[in-house]
């Protein structure tokens, strides 16, 4: 029986897993924001804010991580 073995390992704490994991996060706070609206309940409104705040906020680091990882890796290529 042949092994799998991987020509390119895993990205684990990569870009791309950074990214995924930003994504996912940002769709359960939506998510949890409709939730919150559909429920009802006291002060829905202020806690379906602050969920889709927070999935803001989240989106808004996850592209300023990118910038900067941009930013480092031309330094880098001008730098070789």
């Amino acid at each position: 029986m042949a092994s799998v073995t991987l020509a390119k390992p895993l990205d684990v704490g990569g870009p791309i897993s950074r990214r995924a994991a930003a994504l996912a996060n940002v769709k359960w706070f939506r998510a949890l924001a409709w939730r919150v609206l559909r429920e009802g309940g006291p002060q829905a409104t202020l806690r379906a804010a602050n969920a889709r705040a927070a999935a803001r906020i989240i989106l808004r680091q996850a592209r300023r991580d990118a910038l900067v990882a941009r930013m480092a890796r031309e330094a880098l290529d001008e730098q070789i």
